[in-house]
């Protein structure tokens, strides 16, 4: 690609890109990946199927240069070539794009194509191709929240969504992490962490907050986070994603150094509620801005829109909702035991300082990864019951309450996120 002409566009011109975007490369993209597997693989794959990736490719590789971006055009050109060397019925190894993506400066753009597995997005999900085109946007407060929790090394990026693939550009996927993208080598460390906050206002209004109604009497549903306006709910949730991260980073085992340690499901559970209730927690206690709105997209994005998932009992962060849900009924901060239930609000926060008590004690005496596989699986298996095989645990009957809207929800027309809905 060396001897491409390149053209550097501004930040700002990237939004007119999108449209482009729309109407040549991602058309092709959609195709594709509704050939795709699961597993990235082409079922039977033929001439068609070769050289609707080959023209992919070559209109995606010239687009990348052409926007400065020449590293991730030989990238993916080396990518896809030897995927049609190996065969479309083999996996997918797209190691070179993953490593090749640069994260952005504040305000500057990135894009990416590669099979990526879009978490909570529409059915088909899997390690299918997808292409996105976002504008890193860092809220306000960053500079001087970062004074008082100072990061030891951030990577990630709060983006405005400005084009995308299916998998992408509709339903409920907000993150990216270079773990996603199908490759056959393991992630030692990331590099990258970008978050698609632009979609989550949509999100959080369509399926969280009717769920947390469904099962809350109408006063102590969480309401700080209803309403609010475009701008104000990307601040607000950029700000509880710096947080979470900053607390991935601190105590005993830091996701940095633990990185594949941590994405043990168990481990990875607590490691989730154990952020999030120290970002709670940080909020009710400390001068951050957007705090009240913060804890309650915390409590009702946790316990009542992740348990939605189809698959809840296999998936991850269902299992942080439900966990989180029993916690707190146990320790009396949801009460009730008729159709809606009852949320104390200062029980809550009792509640979630025993539970990073209890976490970092658990995680202070272990010495061992074998130890802390361990110690974890208990602790979680206090909230979340031995499921049936191949699921991580089983709902209770009191636990169902959570997926009570799930079947009306879930008919819901699958959201569309638009280039620049903010």
């Amino acid at each position: 690609m060396s001897g491409t002409s390149i053209t550097y566009h501004r930040p700002d011109d990237m939004l007119g890109e999108a449209a482009v975007l729309g109407r040549g490369l991602l058309p092709r993209i959609d195709a594709f990946r509704a050939r795709q597997r699961d597993d990235g693989t082409v079922h039977a794959p033929g001439d068609q199927d070769r050289r609707a990736l080959l023209a992919i490719k070559d209109e995606a590789a010239r687009w990348f240069a052409g926007h400065g971006r020449a590293a991730q055009a030989d990238a993916l050109a080396a990518d896809v070539d030897d995927w049609l060397a190996a065969g479309l019925d083999t996996a997918p190894h797209f190691a070179r794009s993953r490593d090749a993506l640069v994260a952005p400066a504040d305000g500057d753009w990135a894009a990416f194509l590669a099979p990526v597995q879009t978490t909570n997005s529409v059915p088909p999900v899997g390690r299918r191709l997808e292409f996105f085109l976002v504008r890193r946007k860092e809220p306000d407060a960053l500079a001087d929240l970062a004074v008082r929790y100072p990061h030891p090394k951030n990577n990630c990026q709060a983006t405005v969504l400005l084009a995308g693939s299916e998998g992408v550009a509709k339903g409920n996927c907000i993150v990216f992490f270079p773990e996603n993208v199908a490759a056959h080598d393991k992630v030692a460390e990331q590099d990258y962490a970008i978050f698609f906050f632009s979609k989550f206002r949509m999100i959080h209004e369509t399926f969280a907050v009717p769920s947390a109604r469904a099962v809350l009497t109408a006063e102590s549903v969480p309401r700080a986070s209803t309403g609010m306006g475009p701008e104000v709910c990307y601040q607000a949730r950029s700000i509880w994603g710096y947080l979470h991260d900053y607390f991935h980073h601190q105590g005993s085992w830091p996701l940095d150094q633990h990185l594949k340690l941590k994405m043990n499901w168990f481990i990875g559970l607590l490691e989730e509620l154990k952020v999030d209730a120290k970002t709670v927690l940080a909020c009710h206690e400390g001068d951050i801005p957007y705090a009240d709105e913060q804890i309650a997209m915390v409590l009702v994005e946790r316990m009542f829109r992740y348990p939605l998932d189809a698959h809840a009992v296999r998936n991850f962060d269902a299992g942080t909702g439900v966990f989180l849900y029993s916690w707190l009924r146990e320790r009396h901060a949801i009460t009730g035991d008729g159709d809606r239930l009852h949320l104390s609000y200062g029980r809550v926060l009792d509640a979630l300082r025993e539970l990073v008590d209890t976490i970092e004690e658990m995680e202070a005496k272990v010495t061992t990864p074998a130890e802390y596989r361990a110690a974890a699986k208990a602790l979680v298996r206090t909230q979340l019951r031995e499921g049936a095989e191949g699921d991580r645990y089983a709902f209770t009957d009191d636990q169902l309450r959570l997926v009570r809207a799930r079947d009306r929800l879930s008919a819901l027309p699958p959201l569309r996120f638009a280039p620049a809905q903010m």
